[in-house]
């Protein structure tokens, strides 16, 4: 495996550590580490251990692993709070990329308010910059911190809607 599997396996260990100040000090040479560090904390997502779950999310955010994009969409509806804000950071380092997921997410009528939050949080961060994007976002950030979420979910697939035609991609080809 090399001094360099080694070296990062004990720092995935370290993610489990009772001691708060020795689990910082591995994640941040875990996030020093970067894209290398990412396929061994993914499988810690799934961990029983809240904890090590935080851990774990909050330093692929910080990487900003692509890899990651489908486990931060899928955090957006964790219970606890603090799990779906990591998933929002992660979404919102990864860029205009997370777009389309964030958007088909809000797309469900039944999208719980937790997502809807970081879906907000998302949009807005990713939007601040493209002015394009946030026209097209406009009519959904006019309704979303509202009550009904069949016209959230409506102005979300119509929002994913004009991102697909401005980006060339038919419903076909968007994945």
């Amino acid at each position: 495996m090399g001094d360099q599997g080694d070296r990062l396996d004990g720092l995935l260990q370290g993610l489990s550590n009772n001691d708060g100040m020795a689990r910082m000090r591995a994640r941040e040479e875990l996030v020093k580490a970067g894209m290398e560090a990412a396929p061994g904390l993914r499988p810690l997502l799934a961990s029983p251990e809240k904890r090590l779950r935080w851990e774990a999310l909050k330093a692929l955010a910080a990487i900003g692993d692509p890899g990651s994009l489908d486990a931060f969409r899928t955090f957006l509806d964790d219970p606890d709070a603090d799990l779906r804000w990591l998933a929002a950071s992660g979404l919102i380092k990864l860029g205009d990329v997370s777009v389309r997921p964030v958007l088909q997410a809000l797309s469900d009528p039944k999208a719980p308010r937790g997502r809807l939050e970081m879906g907000r949080r998302v949009l807005n961060e990713l939007a601040g910059g493209n002015p394009q994007l946030s026209a097209q976002l406009a009519p959904l950030m006019e309704v979303i911190n509202g009550t009904d979420q069949a016209v959230i979910g409506e102005r979300a697939a119509r929002a994913l809607s004009d991102v697909d035609r401005t980006s060339g991609r038919t419903p076909d080809s968007a994945v």
